[in-house]
Parts: structure tokens; C-alpha cells; sequence
């Protein structure tokens, strides 16, 4: 069933505005405190009229109850409280947060403009509270009396932006707080606690699993208005289910524990309804669980299981570098241990160090006991020698004792460490005759060392790339979302700028063929027709950086292609240029629009005679390639045109930046900056790639890969004059487009030519005159129109006159074949002979289909 349009002049501002339009113009408004739309003044209706139109969320409180109303865009921010909120009374809709916007209404309301950024919210708009942020103002909105009538807002939420930006310093303060703690107790304290409040959470905790596997013993919890959890429970009282997917590793999140089909006894015990569960699993076996509670139900966004997921992560890594730093202190603590209570090996050795022997007398090893075996070449490793002897004959020199900790050949056979000290004993003259030492067994400290120092640099390696791999993940998405938001905006100024440039080149072409004898008027429309013309190829450039042109690719014969533009090439980069084309025999066809290929060969050689002020040589190179040639081309074979230049070059930076929208090097009013970035979109929305190679001083070498197509180039014909119009066979035109201007011009186009045109401004008004027997050969209609568009009117003719032609025109680039509705198209802005044209080619396209049938 359509929705209800306007049906008096009164209401004719609540024409188009989308779907909230449609309700106001179809809504009961006896209950309203507005009244009927046609008794509104007229400050209202134009405001009314301005916000049904944007694309920005936006809402009018009028009158002394402050009705309420608002444009598509503010619905979704309305959620379930859409469409009630219609008309109804400002502080019913948004109680929740009255006492937080009242002062700021009665602000605007008594004549105070009003202005919040990131105002915090509680809202209700879902089933459920949720904390949200806005930046918006309120503006008095006088009526005709002179006095505030009302307010008017524009809004926007910025909920996502304010807690990335709370997440992330989150983060950072957690990272500061774990550093450097040792005890990991500690460590887990401040990391649930820190968690919690910073989610508002009633409980945060740690438990660690015991070794029988099947019991929970919590560690540490934050808890707020909630008993902690302590000591132990059995894992099973959780519910099979939630167990095993714990056991697999795999975080639980419920928002409600009571609708999940389970015993909730468990969870009312502990006062929980709404839980987030992350497990750390160690070779494939439950560890611990780092888990969130909440007393009421909550819904867990996407972000903050993510976050939970982070922090146990972070806190896992903290407690495995403390444990095995606090591994390592109580292996020194037990080594000192035994130097101090007699638990080591006491030795005496000779004074040349050539004998080595406990206190009984016994041989320290088995193969040493001979006096002319040397004890520090069975005994010590060969590496560790020279730094032994060293130390000796030191402490000879200096009468001082010998320290050293090295590796040696135990007693097994195997290789061990061991810490000794030992003092030289001297006779009266001052002369060595034995030594007097201790040595330790340092074999497992040396080995904790080590395996601590392995397990360091895995986990530095570990976090160097995780954050190399987040700033890269980073900058990505930044980049994503700068060239989203620009092809978005291009994307729309192009298409309002077809609307407008359709009249003009309209006017002009048709003013041209009538000024016969009149020069001087010709060169000047002839100017205004080049101006408007250059217009069009600027718009197909944005669209092209954009990726939002409407393409047409088809099997391409290139070197026909090229042969055609060798002499548009040649006047373009002027007579001190040597250029040079040259293409591979046999080229196969290239899959790509002709038209978008000859536009972009075009830029890359002007850019490239510009590179060259002075003269140079051009060579434009076309071969086959296979996908390895790119890295980022899928599989399959491509045809690569490579146009180099002798110029000026550029340096990495600029070359980094060529490619982005606007960016140019060529001086004021020599260039947009979107040549190459039409080129880079063409490249991407064929299925191809682009790249640039340049040097300063070596010149630069553009490249473009498209993919070669299977099918066979069809014949193509030239027209000798595209200019002329063609002859029309006696017809009667129904024209359909909202916009007055583009409407007249396309209807004077058309009437000019020979048909008779019938125009009118939407669609209901065509079906008006449908029924009431309106005769006519082929519809012309627009797209985008309020109310019915372009497809859903052709849809209708076709079912009351299936003969018909239809042909869409629109400056929508972007427009699918499916919201086309299967209809030929013709894109704005277009000149007098393609329209004429191609609605003779439909109309005789129909007769054919009639007399074939």
C-alpha cells in the first residue's frame, strides 16, 4: 500500500522528506497539540520543510507544549520510541532525560542559542538503558509575531567516538599500573579492579582452575554493591554447556543469565544476571577465567567483550613475566642460602692449581687425582679457561680472592655451571702453598636464566609485532574511513552538479543550432558549450577517484583504441615531444569502459608532457602480463599500458601522495589534482591495478593494468558528426522530472528536435494523466523523485501499457541495474543529440518488437 502524499497547497511542504514526511502527511494530528499541519504558521512549515529534506538528523519542539518533529535521519536515533514520538510532547518522549535538557530548553525557548558537546545521556530508546553522547544545539525559531515559537536542533551521537577514546586511555592507564609489579596477586587486583570501574560493572574478578580440573578457586574480585567471590566452587554448578565452551577456549557473554535456558540458581546466588567469561587456555587445558558481572541484564556491545578479552590477555602476560622473574629471585635467594648454611662443596687446592680435593682428602673427580693432570683442562670448559686463569693469576697477584662462575664437566660426564670463591693460603714469606674455596651447583639457576631471557625476548618479539600489527590495523582503517568519507562527498557533489550541468549543456547545445548569421553569439555558446563540456569530464574524474561512475565495460580491441587516439595524443603534448607508441602483436582485448580508458591514457600523457616543460621523449608501451607482475592482482592475465616520461620525476613522498584526490604539483589553475585518482579508480573498479615509479631528475613511469577479456570485441561504428540530430519519427514524449529546471530544459531538447512532449513533476501526476487517457509513444523519466521514483513509475507503466518505451535519465552514478529496474539509461548531463537519439532508438527498437510479434 503507497504512502499517503500531500493533497492540499497548505501541505505542500510536507512534500518528498522521505518516509517520516509520509507519515505527517497520512498521521492523525487531533490528538497532537500541533493541530493539523494545514492551520501550522509559516515559520514552522519552512523550518519543517528545511529538516525533511536533509540528511542530517534534526527535530522542531514547537509551541507551549513542545510538539515534537523530525526527519528520517533523527528516527534512528528516536529507535522504538519511532513513530509514536510523531507529534507528541517533547518531555514525554525524552523523560529520562529531562532534568538533564530542560535548563538547556528553556535556554532556547526564551530567545539563548544553545550548544552542547558530548553531552552525557541515559536514554531508553531500546527496551534498555543505555549511556549515550550527543553534540548538538537548540535555536529559538521566532514566528510571525515576533516572539520565540520554538526550537529547533541538529544533532548528531557521538557514543562510538567518546568511548574509543575512553577505551583507549584505558588502556594506557592499565598498561602504566601493571608495570612494574612483581607480587601477581597485585597484578590481578589492579587489573579486575581497574576493569570494573572503568565498565561500572557490581563485580570483576580472576580465578584460577585446581589441579584436580575440576574446581575454581578465586584469586582476587572488585566488587561494587555486590559480595565478593571467594574461595572455591565446583566448576560443574556453572551448567554443562557454559563449562565446555570454557574448556574450548571460548569467551562467554550473556546479557541475561535467566532467558539462557539454564538453572539460574547459581547466578542468583551471587546477585548476577548478565556475565562476561574469558578463559585462558594452556596447551589445550582450562587455566583460569577472567570474568565481569553485572546485577541486572545488560547488552554487551561488541567493543566491550573485546576490551574484556585485551585486559585478560594483558594480565595473563603480566603474571607469567612475574612468575618467572619471581622464579628466578628465589633460585639467587636459594643459591645465596647455601653459601650462608654450609650446603656447598668446600675444596682445597694446590698452589698451581693443579690439584683439587675435598677436606677428607678425596679426589673432587675421578680423572683429577693425578698431580701431572692439570685441573683446569678436565675440569673447566675450553671457552671459560682463559677467563678462569685470568682470575687466578689476578687474585695471586693481588693477594685477593678468586670469584668466578662458570661452566664445567661434572662428574656424569654432562655440562653443568658452578659459582666458587676461594682464598690463597700464604706461608711466612708471603708465598701461595694452597688454596681454600667453596663452589655451588648453579647449574638450574643458569638454566632459569636462560629459559627467563628465551621466554623475554619471545614475549618482546610477541608485543613488538602485536603493535606493529595494531598501528598498522590502525592507519589502515584511517585511511579506509578519510577516502570512504571523500568518495562519499565527491560522489555527491557530482551527481547535484549533473543535475545542474544537465539544463545548461541542454540550453546552450539548442541555442547553438538556431543562431544562424550570428558569430559572434555562436563562439560565445560555442565557449559556454567547452566550459560545460570540461564541467561534465571534471565530474567523470571525481566519479572516477570516487569509484561511483556508472561503467559500461565490454570486450576492447587496445591497439584500435590507440590507433584512434595517436592524433589526439600528438596535438595534446605538442611538437617538442618525441613520442613513441608501441603494442605487442597479437594484443588480446582489454575487459574496461572504452570511453574511461581513453580518459585515462589522456591524463597520464598530459601529466606527463606537463612533467617535461622543456621537451623530452613520450613512450607509451602496451603488452601482456601475467597477475605476478602486481602484487595485489588476482590471478589471470592482464594488459599492462606503461607511459614513461624523460620529466622532472618526484621524489617517495610525492609519490606516496599523486594518487590522492586534489593533490597537485602543477601551479594554480593548471590542474584539479584528480587525474590520477580518476585513473587509480578506474584501475579498481575494473578489476586491474595502478602504480607509479619515479625518480627525481630520472622521470616517472605510470602504469595501469587491466584485465584481458575472453569475449571478441564487437564492431564498432563512428558517427560522422556526433553533433547532429538525428531525424525523430512523429511521436508524443511523456516527461517526468521533479526538477523544474532540468525538466524544461530536457522538454525544449526534445520539442526542438520534432516529438511532441508532454512534461509534468512526478510520478503520481503521470499516472493522473494516465488514466484519464493520455496518449502517448515513449516516457522519459528521472530517477530520484519524492514520493514514487523513476523505476517504480516505469514499473506501473508497464503494466497499463506493456508497448511503451521507458528510458531512466540520472545524475545518480551509482544507480544498480536493479534499482534501474532493467530501463536503459542515459547519464546527465547529456547533450541535444544523445537524448534525441536515443529515445528514437527505443521508439524504433519498439516498432520492431511490434511488427516481430
Amino acid at each position: 500500500m503507497p504512502l499517503p502524499d500531500a493533497t492540499s497547497p497548505e501541505e505542500s511542504f510536507l512534500a518528498g522528506g522521505g518516509k517520516v514526511a509520509a507519515l505527517m502527511r497520512g498521521h492523525d494530528w487531533s490528538r497532537s497539540p500541533l493541530g493539523a499541519p494545514d492551520r501550522w504558521p509559516q515559520s514552522l512549515r519552512s523550518v519543517v520543510s528545511l529538516l525533511l529534506n536533509s540528511k542530517f538528523p534534526m527535530f522542531v519542539a514547537w509551541g507551549p507544549q513542545l510538539g515534537f518533529l523530525y526527519n528520517d535521519p533523527y528516527a534512528e536515533i528516536l529507535g522504538a520510541k519511532h513513530p509514536t514520538a510523531l507529534g507528541a510532547r517533547f518531555e514525554d518522549i525524552w523523560r529520562e532525560i529531562w532534568p538533564d535538557i530542560a535548563p538547556l530548553i528553556d535556554a532556547a525557548m526564551s530567545g539563548e542559542g544553545v550548544y552542547r558537546e558530548n553531552l552525557p545521556l541515559l536514554m531508553n530508546r531500546k527496551g534498555f538503558d543505555e549511556q549515550t553522547w550527543f553534540t548538538f544545539s537548540y535555536s529559538p525559531v521566532w514566528d510571525e509575531s515576533g516572539s520565540v515559537g520554538g526550537m529547533f536542533c541538529a544533532v548528531a551521537e557521538t557514543t562510538d567516538q567518546v568511548l574509543a577514546v575512553r577505551r583507549q586511555r584505558f588502556r594506557i592507564e592499565l598498561e602504566e599500573a601493571l608495570n612494574g609489579v612483581g607480587d601477581p596477586r597485585v597484578l590481578v587486583e589492579r587489573a579486575v579492579t581497574a576493569l570494573g570501574r572503568h565498565l561500572g560493572a557490581q563485580r570483576a574478578g580472576y580465578a584460577r582452575l585446581q589441579p584436580d580440573g575440576e574446581t575454581l578457586l578465586y584469586d582476587a574480585c572488585f566488587a561494587d554493591g555486590v559480595e565478593p567471590l571467594t574461595g572455591s566452587v565446583p566448576l560443574a554448578r556453572f551448567g554443562a554447556k557454559r563449562v565446555a565452551r570454557h574448556r574450548n577456549g571460548q569467551t562467554e557473554v550473556c546479557d541475561d543469565v535467566e532467558a539462557g535456558g539454564e538453572d539460574p540458581g547459581v547466578w542468583r546466588a551471587i546477585q548476577t544476571r548478565s556475565v562476561v567469561s574469558v578463559p585462558l587456555v594452556r596447551e589445550g587445558r582450562l587455566v583460569a577465567s577472567l570474568y565481569v558481572n553485572f546485577r541486572e541484564p545488560r547488552r554487551w556491545t561488541g567493543q566491550e567483550v573485546a576490551l574484556i578479552e585485551d585486559v585478560a590477555t594483558r594480565t595473563w602476560a603480566a603474571i607469567e613475566q612475574a612468575t618467572a622473574e619471581n622464579a628466578l629471585r628465589e633460585s639467587e635467594a636459594r643459591f645465596r642460602a647455601l653459601l650462608t648454611t654450609g650446603a656447598y662443596s668446600v675444596f682445597r687446592m694446590s698452589a698451581d692449581w693443579r690439584e683439587l680435593r675435598t677436606l677428607e682428602g678425596q679426589g673432587f673427580l675421578a680423572d683429577t687425582t693425578e698431580p701431572s693432570e692439570n685441573w683446569l683442562q678436565t675440569y673447566v670448559h675450553p671457552d671459560d679457561q682463559p677467563r678462569v686463569i685470568a682470575a687466578v693469576q689476578e687474585a695471586i697477584a693481588s693477594r685477593s680472592m678468586f670469584e668466578s662462575e662458570h661452566r664445567i664437566r661434572q662428574a656424569d660426564g654432562s655440562l653443568g655451571w658452578t659459582y666458587a670463591r676461594a682464598v690463597p693460603m700464604l706461608d711466612g714469606e708471603g708465598r701461595v702453598i694452597e688454596w681454600f674455596g667453596a663452589a655451588s651447583d648453579t647449574t638450574a639457576r643458569k638454566r632459569g636464566e636462560e629459559e627467563l631471557r628465551q621466554l623475554t625476548a619471545e614475549l618482546e618479539e610477541r608485543i613488538a609485532v602485536a603493535v606493529e600489527e595494531r598501528q598498522a590495523a590502525l592507519a589502515q582503517v584511517h585511511e579506509m574511513q578519510k577516502m570512504e568519507t571523500i568518495g562519499q562527498l565527491t560522489g555527491g557533489v557530482a551527481h547535484d552538479f549533473n543535475n545542474l550541468l544537465t539544463p545548461i549543456l541542454g540550453a546552450l547545445d539548442t541555442l547553438s543550432r538556431r543562431l544562424d548569421g550570428d558569430e559572434r553569439a555562436r563562439r560565445m555558446t560555442a565557449g559556454g558549450l567547452q566550459a560545460a563540456e570540461r564541467a561534465r569530464t571534471l565530474i567523470q574524474r571525481l566519479l572516477a577517484f570516487s569509484r561511483r561512475q556508472h561503467l559500461a565495460p565490454r570486450p576492447v580491441d587496445v591497439a584500435r583504441l590507440l590507433s584512434g587516439l595517436g592524433d589526439m595524443v600528438s596535438r595534446s603534448i605538442g611538437p617538442g615531444i618525441r613520442l613513441a607508441i608501441s603494442c605487442d602483436d597479437g594484443l588480446p582485448p582489454a575487459q574496461v569502459d572504452p570511453n574511461q580508458l581513453e580518459l585515462a591514457l589522456l591524463n597520464l600523457v598530459v601529466n606527463a608532457r606537463d612533467a617535461m616543460p622543456t621537451g623530452g621523449d613520450l613512450a607509451v608501451r602496451v603488452t601482456v602480463t601475467a597477475a605476478g607482475d602486481h602484487p595485489r592482482l588476482a590471478e589471470g592475465r592482464y594488459i599492462r599500458f606503461s607511459v614513461t616520461d624523460t620529466g622532472i620525476g618526484m621524489d617517495p613522498e610525492t609519490v606516496k601522495r599523486a594518487i590522492d584526490p586534489f593533490f597537485t604539483t602543477k601551479g594554480v589553475g593548471r590542474g584539479t589534482g584528480l587525474g590520477l585518482s580518476s585513473v587509480h579508480g578506474l584501475a579498481a573498479q575494473s578489476g586491474g591495478g595502478f602504480a607509479l615509479d619515479s625518480l627525481p631528475g630520472r622521470g616517472t613511469t605510470a602504469t595501469l593494468w587491466l584485465p584481458v577479456s575472453t569475449e571478441v570485441p564487437a564492431t564498432q561504428h563512428t558517427a560522422a558528426n556526433d553533433a547532429a540530430i538525428p531525424e525523430v519519427p512523429v511521436a508524443t514524449v511523456l516527461l517526468v522530472d521533479d526538477e523544474d529546471l532540468v525538466r524544461g530544459g530536457t522538454a525544449e531538447m526534445l520539442a526542438d528536435a520534432g516529438y511532441t512532449v508532454v512534461s509534468v513533476g512526478s510520478g503520481h501526476e503521470a499516472l493522473q494523466k494516465i488514466h484519464a487517457g493520455l496518449a502517448f509513444d515513449a516516457l522519459v523519466t528521472d530517477y530520484a523523485m519524492p514520493g514514487m521514483s523513476g523505476a517504480e513509475l516505469a514499473h506501473q507503466v508497464r503494466v497499463l501499457r506493456p508497448d511503451i518505451p521507458a528510458l531512466m535519465i540520472t545524475g545518480f552514478a551509482t544507480l544498480t541495474e536493479r534499482e534501474a529496474g532493467g530501463l536503459p539509461r542515459l547519464a546527465k548531463p547529456f547533450r541535444q543529440a544523445e537524448l534525441v537519439g536515443t529515445v528514437a532508438d527505443l521508439l524504433e527498437t519498439a516498432q520492431r518488437c511490434v511488427r516481430a510479434g
